[in-house]
């Protein structure tokens, strides 16, 4: 019968950081999903206590709060000159790639909005100024959340299966279709 030792865990090698916890966190929720996801199985794999993973991060909404900012942080693309349709293909192109290894926190985001990052909410916008420049203004957003539906559709279906031959390809003549037609509207 092998003891628990008594006191405090021994140090561990590693500085404990809340970088490296998000770091050890982001491929378990990219591969497993936010379920399995907790602050005891963060301990096992960095050797320390779950109230030091705690500590660090505080709850399990503001992990992945900061795991939603990690996996989405400077992805918007440079499109200073381009035109409205040439802008949202580029967004939602670095989207859908950045969107594909990070579905699990896509669905962690659906299911509670308030983790949605400030980079998530630019994209948003970005993407919404694209959309009713094309959609002469669109009042509904229309365009902007068949865009955006169209986008996580795809992105949950290419990641649905461990064998799914979907990729960013076979997305790209989608939005290229939508945009086609309503730059079309929109005399681009």
């Amino acid at each position: 019968m092998t003891r628990t030792p008594v006191g405090r865990p021994p140090k561990s090698t590693q500085r404990l950081s809340k970088h490296l916890i998000l770091q050890t966190a982001l491929p378990i929720i990219q591969t497993q999903g936010a379920d399995v996801l907790s602050f005891r199985l963060l301990a096992e794999k960095l050797k320390v206590t779950p109230m030091a993973v705690t500590y660090h991060t505080g709850n399990k909404r503001q992990l992945l709060a900061d795991l939603v900012s990690l996996a989405f942080r400077d992805m918007l693309p440079d499109i200073a000159d381009e035109s409205p349709t040439q802008k949202a293909n580029g967004i939602l192109l670095a989207y859908c790639q950045r969107a594909l290894p990070n579905a699990n926190l896509l669905r962690a985001v659906l299911e509670d909005v308030s983790l949605m990052s400030e980079d998530l909410i630019e994209i948003t916008s970005e993407l919404q100024t694209c959309t009713q420049q094309l959609d002469n203004g669109d009042e509904n957003n229309v365009l902007l959340h068949l865009l955006i539906d169209y986008t996580h559709g795809f992105v949950f279906s290419a990641t649905s299966g461990e064998n799914n031959p979907l990729a960013v390809n076979d997305y790209l003549p989608g939005i290229k279709w939508i945009l086609a037609r309503a730059g079309h509207d929109a005399g681009e």
